[in-house]
């Protein structure tokens, strides 16, 4: 049986389509299909019943799905451990956080990473879906959610906080609102439902419930790019509007919840030294920008 047939086809049975697991992979949706395929005619077993809506388990693939997931676990801690080979302070670490923690906040502080240690090269990854650590996705994680995955070290370096904004040109025309309250009156730029449940999106939400309906995405730059074309206010971390002209921050003094950060790394790769300066270097960074991250300042 060959392994990559079963990687595959615990891709394919997580995402639950062969365009999701193609996404996952970073290949393309035919291959994670000759996988399956090859997997199923290996076997003399349907795994999948193909649906309009995706692909669904059958009582084959369920079976062989607990098999799968205790093989694939033993493969990556098995890559895990020669990965953890120490090569000192050369190669690549990959670290996963948000568009805005990845831009306004990792890219912004690598020159100074890289003056003290130029053997090191960052891949910064910014993705909402939370990447595998324990399967080598990534190395190192900053996220908005702690998570209960796996065999994880983790640590709160912070907290983000979120404001209100808009292009001064739409609040001439439709008035600055003096409370939260009055925010039903306006368009408001809010998130896809797919964006994860942070205190921040919820409380936004709640004041859409009754507003006018506007513009909805899930990056930041997306809402503050509608914001400045004057579509109206939205919500973002304040992180974000760092270096950026034409908005205005409307409610400054409204309490918005903020979000605890976490920095995350596998047990097994924390051992890695070049792994170990990039989360002391992350750390460090952030108690230096705790004012900025948290939003008490605007840089």
């Amino acid at each position: 049986m060959d392994w990559d047939d079963l990687r595959y086809f615990v891709a394919v049975s997580a995402a639950g389509s062969l365009s999701g697991a193609a996404r996952a992979l970073k290949v393309n949706p035919a291959t994670c299909g000759r996988h399956v395929d090859s997997l199923e005619a290996h076997l003399g077993a349907r795994l999948f019943d193909r649906r309009k809506d995706g692909y669904a388990l059958t009582v084959a693939g369920e079976k062989l799905l607990d098999r799968a997931r205790v093989i694939e676990t033993e493969v990556f801690a098995l890559e895990r451990g020669f990965d953890a080979e120490d090569r000192g302070l050369e190669g690549t670490v990959t670290v996963t956080a948000t568009e805005t923690l990845a831009v306004s906040f990792l890219v912004r502080n690598l020159p100074i990473l890289r003056a003290r240690q130029p053997g090191i090269r960052v891949h910064a990854v910014t993705e909402y879906r939370s990447l595998n650590l324990s399967r080598r996705e990534a190395d190192v994680a900053i996220r908005l959610v702690r998570p209960e995955q796996g065999d994880l070290i983790q640590r709160r370096i912070g907290e983000l906080g979120y404001g209100l904004y808009a292009s001064p040109e739409y609040l001439d025309l439709a008035g600055r609102p003096a409370s939260a309250e009055a925010l039903v009156e306006h368009q408001l730029i809010g998130w896809l439902d797919d964006f994860p449940e942070v205190p921040p999106v919820i409380w936004f939400r709640q004041q859409q419930a009754e507003a006018r309906p506007g513009l909805a995405t899930n990056q930041p730059s997306a809402r503050l790019a509608a914001a400045r074309a004057g579509l109206g206010i939205t919500v973002v971390p304040c992180l974000s509007t760092l270096g950026v002209s034409g908005l205005e921050r409307v409610l400054p003094d409204e309490i918005i919840p903020t979000v605890d950060l976490w920095l995350l790394v596998h047990r097994d790769i924390s051992r890695l030294e070049r792994v170990r300066v990039v989360l002391d270097f992350i750390n460090e960074r952030a108690k230096a920008d705790a004012a900025l991250l948290a939003g008490r300042e605007t840089g």
